[in-house]
C-alpha cells in the first residue's frame, strides 16, 4: 500500500518527471530514486532495472548507490551487473574491505569465490578514482572545513555553554567566522571548479568503525565537510544570494539533489524563506506540500513522504540492531538501513 501511495504522488507530477530527464544527472537521480521505491517494497527485481539504467547515463555514480546496487545484484544473482558495479564503486573510491564486510555482498563474493577478481579490478579502478581528485580543491576545502570545526567548538560547544550568559556575544563571533569562510573562500571556490563533494574530490568513510567482530550499520559513503559548513553557515538567518549558484551545481552534477535539499530547509528553517524540501527539517503545513514536492522532482527527489519512509525503515533497523536480530538488509543510508 505504501508503493501505492507514493505512485499516486508520482504520478500527479508525471510531467515534471519526463521533463527533467533530459539532464543525465536528474536523469540518474530519478532512477536511483525509484529504484530505492521499489527496495522499501522488496521488489528488487525491479529495483535492479532501475539501477541498470542509472548506470547506463553517461555520468559519475554515487559511491553509495554502486554499493545498493551489489547488495541488489547479489539478491537476483546477477553476476554481470554485481561485477559492473563493482567496477563503478572501486572507480567512486569503495575498497574491497567495505564489501567483504557487507553480510549481502561479502557473502555472495564468497560464495561465488571472486575474491582474486574484485582485488584485481580495485588495482585497476583506484587508479583511476585518485586521477579523478581535484587535489588542489581537496587540500582547499580540508583546511576551510578545519577553521570552521575549530572555532564552532571554540565559540559555540565551548564557550557559549559555560558562559551562558555571553551567549548571544560568542555566537556573533562565530557568525563572522564562518560568514568569512562562506562569503569570501567557499563561494570562490564553488564557481571556479564546482561544489567540492564526493564527484570531484574524495570519497570518505561517515562513521564509526568497530572495533569489535560485530558489524557496524551505522556508516555511510560521501564526503560532507562542505555540506557542514553550509548548513553551519545557513543556522543563522541568510539571504537568497548563493540559491541559484548551488542550484545550479545540481543540475551539473557537482552537488547530490538531497544534500542541496538539506541545506535549503536549513535556510528555510532559520531565514525565515519558504523554500523547504522536507528532507531535514519540516514544514507541516499541508497547503505547502504540493509545492514542495513539485521542487523536490525538479532535482531528482521523488515525494518527502517516501523519504520519511527510509527514515523509518531505517529507525526499524536500528531497534532490530539493538535487539542483536539478524541484519542482511539491503542499505539505503538512511540512519542504520
Amino acid at each position: 500500500m505504501r508503493y501505492i501511495f507514493i505512485l499516486s504522488l508520482i504520478t500527479l507530477f508525471s510531467f515534471e518527471i519526463n521533463d527533467n530527464k533530459s539532464n543525465p544527472y536528474i536523469n540518474y537521480s530519478l532512477n536511483i530514486s525509484q529504484a530505492e521505491s521499489f527496495i522499501l517494497n522488496d521488489n528488487y527485481s525491479e529495483a535492479l532495472q532501475h539501477y541498470k539504467k542509472a548506470f547506463s547515463i553517461n555520468v559519475k555514480p554515487i559511491a553509495k548507490n554502486c554499493f545498493t546496487a551489489m547488495q541488489i545484484a547479489a539478491i537476483e544473482n546477477d553476476m554481470n551487473f554485481f561485477k559492473k558495479s563493482v567496477k563503478k564503486g572501486f572507480e567512486r573510491g569503495l575498497i574491497p574491505e567495505y564489501l567483504t564486510n557487507d553480510s549481502l555482498i561479502g557473502s555472495y563474493i564468497s560464495k561465488n569465490k571472486i575474491e582474486k577478481i574484485i582485488n584485481s579490478q580495485f588495482e585497476i579502478s583506484n587508479k583511476k578514482y585518485k586521477k579523478s581528485i581535484n587535489y588542489k580543491l581537496l587540500d582547499a576545502i580540508n583546511k576551510l572545513s578545519d577553521l570552521d570545526n575549530k572555532w564552532k567548538i571554540y565559540y559555540l560547544d565551548s564557550l557559549s555553554i559555560y558562559d551562558s550568559k555571553n551567549k548571544d556575544i560568542y555566537w556573533k563571533k562565530y557568525d563572522s567566522i564562518i560568514s568569512n569562510i562562506v562569503d569570501v573562500k567557499l563561494i570562490s571556490l564553488i564557481t571556479k571548479y564546482g561544489f567540492p563533494e564526493e564527484r570531484n574530490i574524495d570519497l570518505n568513510y561517515l562513521g564509526i568503525k568497530s572495533l569489535s567482530n560485530k558489524p557496524n550499520y551505522d556508516y555511510s559513503f560521501g564526503n560532507n565537510k562542505t555540506k557542514l559548513i553550509l548548513l553551519h553557515y545557513y543556522s543563522y538567518p541568510r539571504d537568497k544570494s548563493y540559491n541559484q549558484l548551488l542550484k545550479n551545481e545540481v543540475f551539473k552534477g557537482n552537488l547530490q539533489p538531497e544534500i542541496y535539499a538539506s541545506i535549503m530547509d536549513f535556510q528555510s528553517k532559520f531565514s525565515n524563506i519558504d523554500e523547504y524540501y522536507n528532507e531535514w527539517h519540516q514544514t507541516e503545513d499541508t497547503n505547502k506540500f504540493e509545492a514542495i514536492n513539485k521542487r523536490r522532482l525538479e532535482i531528482g527527489l521523488l515525494p518527502f513522504e517516501e523519504k520519511n519512509l527510509k527514515f523509518k525503515r531505517g529507525q526499524k533497523i536500528c531497534k532490530e540492531k539493538r535487539e542483536n536480530k539478524n541484519h542482511k538488509q539491503v542499505r539505503l543510508f538512511y540512519w542504520c538501513g
